[in-house]
């Protein structure tokens, strides 16, 4: 699910997941209604419903997990509570990973605003294995327009992250650098940084794809169904 409703990178999006899972499985891209704004942020509250719907009828479209393309993991708990398959983020799917591969992880940011982020870190209770959060100077814009102001921000910014706060893995928290992150880990290991780099998109469709091969999703002690209505309102 794309928290947008641009259709702009709608076929970039389909060949990225589609390029990361294995062969055999199926990826089906979805953006929301074109009722939400196109430059609407995906953590505003009010794309929420949005959001939670495309949840929903990706289960009813006869999916077998779904992933909320978005690192700040927008309608992942929520939507968890409203269908039985599993509803992945790829911002936790990356935090978790980093804190198997090392002791203290730096996550990349885009937005200026940082206290988000640390929220979100906060909530998935990490916060003691975070070494710091840094602003990518490209932002987000620079992220979706300049590919090379992108990698040069981001190798910029890994190196600080690991000399000033002693990383030793780094998260770029954006999916849209999904094609930046093994160049990324090259260039830190070429300049004596053996630290590995968390492609959030990549684990959010590794750990999709293990759950289903597992047979698991989330837990109804934590995640219970609505006790009314469950159906959009409108």
């Amino acid at each position: 699910v794309l928290p947008t409703s641009n259709p702009e990178n709608l076929d970039e999006r389909q060949s990225c997941y589609a390029g990361l899972a294995r062969s055999e499985t199926i990826i089906s891209v979805s953006i929301l209604d074109e009722r939400v704004p196109l430059n609407a942020d995906p953590s505003d509250d009010f794309i929420l419903p949005e959001i939670l719907d495309k949840i929903i009828e990706s289960e009813n479209n006869g999916m077998d997990a779904v992933i909320v393309d978005c690192m700040e993991d927008p309608g992942v708990e929520e939507g968890r509570r409203l269908v039985d398959i599993p509803v992945v983020g790829p911002g936790h799917a990356a935090m978790n990973m980093a804190v198997i591969l090392g002791h203290r992880f730096s996550i990349l940011y885009p937005m200026e605003q940082l206290v988000f982020i640390r929220q979100l870190v906060h909530k998935y209770q990490l916060s003691s294995m975070l070494a710091s959060i840094k602003y990518l100077p490209c932002g987000l814009e620079g992220i979706i327009t300049d590919t090379k102001s992108t990698m040069e921000s981001l190798q910029q910014t890994a190196i600080a992250a690991i000399e000033e706060d002693g990383a030793s893995v780094i998260v770029p928290v954006c999916t849209l650098t999904s094609p930046l992150i093994q160049p990324l880990q090259t260039f830190l290991h070429e300049k004596g940084y053996p630290v590995p780099v968390i492609d959030g998109a990549a684990a959010a469709v590794k750990l999709a794809e293990n759950l289903v091969d597992m047979d698991l999703t989330h837990s109804r002690v934590t995640y219970p169904l609505p006790l009314g209505v469950s159906e959009r309102i409108t």
